[in-house]
């Protein structure tokens, strides 16, 4: 997995390809977890690439969103596939999560 980030206005876009699962996960944590204890943080992680989520994953995602709530830091999704959208969907995870269409839908709400 290679996970880029980039300063996009005031969000902090994360962009991930590949696997999310137990082999990944920890370090996809740890990177954005990282990026959520800066200052005012905005983080949109950008899921266009990744195409495949296993439970780890989700854990990982479930980890950051309690850790943005806590620490007060905007966190949300975007560029879902369907097929990971379905294992978000059937975890409970898109519900508790935003999740935005596209890195362009997401961006203008985070640096609107």
């Amino acid at each position: 997995m290679e996970i880029q980030k980039e300063r996009i206005g005031d969000a902090c876009v994360v962009t991930a390809n590949g696997r999310l699962d137990g082999i990944y996960s920890t370090a996809f944590a740890k990177e954005v977890g990282d990026l959520i204890a800066g200052e005012n943080p905005k983080i949109l992680i950008d899921f266009a690439e990744i195409d495949f989520v296993t439970s780890a994953g989700i854990r990982a995602v479930l980890i950051l969103m309690n850790k943005a709530k806590a620490s007060g830091a905007v966190f949300a999704l975007c560029g879902v596939n369907d097929q990971v959208r379905e294992v978000l969907d059937a975890s409970g995870l898109a519900a508790l999560i935003t999740i935005y269409p596209g890195r362009s839908e997401g961006l203008a709400a985070l640096n609107g």
